[in-house]
């Protein structure tokens, strides 16, 4: 086994020694495990190992200069390779160029390998069995005859299913073409819509086709829309003043003169009982009084009395009445008027869809301020008939009071003004949704009328037949693959170097459920190769993950007799450099499973040494099967597998050191940090190391940001900010934890910070303000946390 490694010189290692680096009490193990990024030297660690495997220094790196110390404490270098006891088996990058050249050859040739086999006349037996049950469609025999007659008649009626939909596709092409993308009102380009094709008319021929009736407009409508489409922007109308006539208050002041009671100072009885009398005089008082000595109508003389009389009789109380009656009259009168003339508004002043709604609302306005005027002459008639008779009370009769249906005709006007007013900003988008009912209606009835239902009818029933089919077809073709495919696996167990090719064809398929791509022997040896199969074609164009997978199964199957073979694998020393390139995740997973169930669960191999960049592979490689520990004499390791890092210090060079405990014992390093934080906070203060104390702020830093962003993932928001929704109005503990974070993880500002270490009191309190937070506000978090760390 492989203890110790220094490397003097060889690609980006220089002048690296073992024991300074990772110490002289540290050591590979039975089981390694090695991180390192792209880049930072696995793979030159690799060609290292290969020189051991090969007993020879590496074609590129003829002046390489190294030292490997064996378990027993013996020493291979760099030119006393030959002496190399163990038998080694490296993985990398030159073992797939020199055995697997698809990469690089033209022919896409792989170099065979001979696994154990032999021929068997039981094989050659069964193979001709499966010949005769295969048969031969041109002998018109076995089961590729009856496969061949399914696949013609599958052939003819998906002949007829073409015809049938070529001529559902004529009509609808010529539709879209020659009807509506030439009809400006049913289809106007736009820059994002140029043009009306067959796949839109497909497309809304489906959206309208559960209710073609509901769709389809009566010819009216038609032109109605059609016309409405040669609008042109109109300017806005100004609304009508929203006011609610007084006709409770015009009946209430009317009641109250027609009731009000006035009574003469003396009383002219003739008069009193003859109304038509008493206004004869009362106009007759300012034709003659003061004015003539004689009366205007029969000449007689005017006792001069008399006008005391009348006047007694004809008082200021009723006179002022009688001017209040006139003036009501007349303010009465006025509103009849003012509503005759309150509509202001023109029909052809709003768009023309709209003007039948204006015509409606003018007709029915017509009616109530018709209604409306009615019951105003009604007061009007009543307050004359006082007039005339001003002794006399009168009494108003119930009247219907129309002021809230006007209120609300006058609001339905200027809802008609204010939708006006909006579509002169939405006539365009109104235009395309009109002429998008126009075009459904014009599709509607042509789906109509060519019985598309029955059509596609039609369609669907040879396309059911055409399945049928295939469906009788498919058990047809899944045996005679299944024969086929016993066939070759047959023909390939008869060559020993095809045995290798069906090991690697058993990995694929068995680990990676690969079943489409396949190693085929071709040829017979000493010349046979292997070539790479995708259903039975030649596979030129692979993946970089296929390539992977194949290359890693053609490596293992490689070894696979050493592998069984106890008293060698034992000695056997493993290496296998970053097999997971341009894999996906679950193809991840699928190689940890082959290097597990093939390598590690069974403990077949002296040493093993896997290489890795990816952290999920790395995660992966934790859960191996490790090694039985045999303790060594003197020795304190408690386990025989270890974890180390390659780190690239620079452009030339690069490091091999111990792995950092983040990176062994946890998932990420956010776990660790967690840990650290924990430690801190239950720890006494005396038992707080001084690297945790030079460390804490740092890590406290690193652990909240992950943390509180994933839990606050704004980019409008601040880490700050993140502690105060954190904490939660904890003042205290955000203020001691920011500064905490801040001060002591930044030392630009404040080196003097770098020269004392932080309080310890502070430490553990600050520790304890965050586990306690996380506990209280994120149990689940919490508890995964601690169970991640034990």
């Amino acid at each position: 086994m492989i203890s110790k490694i220094d490397i003097f010189k060889f690609g980006l290692f220089c002048g690296y020694e073992w024991n300074k680096s990772i110490g002289k009490e540290e050591s590979f193990r039975r089981l390694n495990i090695i991180y390192g990024r792209n880049y930072s030297g696995k793979t030159t660690l690799s060609r290292i190992m290969k020189c051991l495997e090969q007993n020879k220094l590496h074609k590129d790196y003829n002046n390489g200069n190294f030292n490997l110390m064996l378990a027993d404490n013996s020493t291979i270098r760099h030119n006393t390779l030959e002496s190399f006891p163990g038998r080694m088996r490296v993985y990398n990058t030159d073992f797939i160029r020199e055995n697997l050249s698809w990469l690089h050859k033209e022919d896409g040739s792989i170099v065979p390998f001979t696994i154990l086999g032999a021929k068997n006349i039981e094989l050659e037996t069964r193979i001709s069995e499966i010949n005769s049950l295969l048969g031969n469609a041109e002998d018109k025999n076995g089961l590729l005859h009856e496969y061949n007659d399914v696949k013609k008649l599958i052939e003819e009626y998906r002949k007829l299913l073409e015809l049938k939909n070529k001529s559902i596709d004529d009509k609808l092409r010529n539709k879209a073409n020659d009807n509506i993308k030439i009809d400006k009102s049913l289809f106007i380009g736009t820059a994002t819509k140029k043009n009306y094709t067959i796949t839109d008319i497909i497309y809304e021929i489906n959206l309208i086709k559960a209710d073609i009736n509901k769709h389809i407009l009566p010819t009216q409508k038609v032109t109605e829309l059609t016309n409405s489409l040669n609008e042109i922007d109109l300017p806005d109308i100004i609304p009508l003043r929203e006011v609610k006539p007084s006709f409770i208050e015009a009946v209430s002041d009317t009641a109250e003169l027609l009731s009000r009671k006035i009574k003469p100072t003396k009383v002219i009885t003739d008069l009193i009982e003859d109304s038509l009398l008493q206004e004869w005089v009362r106009q007759g008082i300012g034709i003659h009084n003061g004015i003539k000595e004689t009366c205007g109508f029969c000449g007689s003389p005017i006792p001069l009395d008399l006008w005391d009389k009348l006047a007694v009789h004809f008082s200021q109380e009723s006179e002022a009445l009688r001017t209040e009656i006139i003036e009501k009259i007349s303010r009465l009168k006025s509103v009849q008027d003012n509503l005759s003339s309150f509509i202001t508004l023109d029909k052809n002043l709003f768009y023309q869809s709209l003007q039948g709604n204006f015509e409606q609302l003018t007709n029915e306005w017509t009616d109530l301020v018709n209604l409306y005027k009615i019951r105003i002459g009604v007061l009007v008639d009543h307050l004359k008939k006082r007039e005339e008779n001003i002794f006399q009370n009168l009494t108003l009769p119930e009247l219907n009071d129309y002021s809230d249906r006007i209120y609300e005709q006058i609001l339905k006007f200027n809802a008609l003004v204010k939708e006006h007013n909006i579509k002169t900003k939405t006539l365009v988008k109104d235009q395309m949704l009109t002429r998008e009912l126009l075009r459904y209606s014009n599709i509607a009835q042509f789906i109509k009328d060519i019985d598309y239902d029955s059509l596609k009818d039609e369609v669907q029933d040879l396309d059911n037949k055409c399945k049928e089919l295939d469906n009788a077809k498919l058990p047809l073709q899944n045996k005679i693959d299944a024969l086929i495919e016993e066939k070759r696996k047959l023909e390939s167990e008869m060559k020993d170097e095809s045995k290798g090719a069906e090991l690697i064809n058993q990995y694929l398929s068995h680990f990676f459920g690969h079943n489409e791509l396949k190693l085929v022997a071709e040829g017979e040896a000493p010349k046979m190769h292997f070539s790479i199969k995708r259903d039975n074609f030649p596979a030129n164009n692979l993946s970089e993950g296929e390539c992977s997978l194949i290359s890693f199964c053609y490596f293992i199957a490689k070894i696979e007799d050493e592998l069984k073979d106890e008293s060698i694998s034992k000695n056997m020393i493993i290496y296998i450099d970053d097999p997971i390139s341009s894999l996906d995740y679950n193809h991840i997973f699928f190689m940890f499973s082959l290097i597990e169930n093939v390598i590690a669960k069974p403990q077949k191999y002296g040493q093993l040494f896997i290489s890795t960049h990816n952290l999920d592979f790395l995660k992966y490689l934790k859960q191996l099967t490790y090694p039985k520990y045999k303790p060594q004499p003197n020795s304190k390791d408690k386990a025989d597998h270890n974890f180390f890092m390659i780190e690239r210090q620079n452009k030339t060079f690069s490091i091999i050191r111990k792995s950092p405990a983040y990176m062994k014992d946890y998932v990420t390093e956010f776990n660790y940090l967690f840990h650290q934080i924990y430690n801190c906070s239950i720890l006494p203060e005396n038992d707080i190391a001084m690297e945790q104390q030079f460390n804490f702020g740092n890590n406290l830093r690193k652990f909240l940001e992950a943390y509180t962003f994933y839990k606050y993932p704004s980019n409008k928001i601040a880490f700050s900010q993140r502690l105060e929704k954190f904490f939660e109005g904890d003042r205290i503990s955000m203020t001691l934890v920011f500064r905490m974070t801040n001060e002591y993880s930044h030392l630009e500002n404040q080196f003097d910070r770098s020269m004392i270490p932080i309080e310890v009191s502070e430490i553990s309190k600050i520790a304890k303000a965050v586990i306690e937070k996380i506990k209280q506000t994120d149990l689940h978090q919490y508890n995964s946390l601690m169970e991640s760390i034990n």
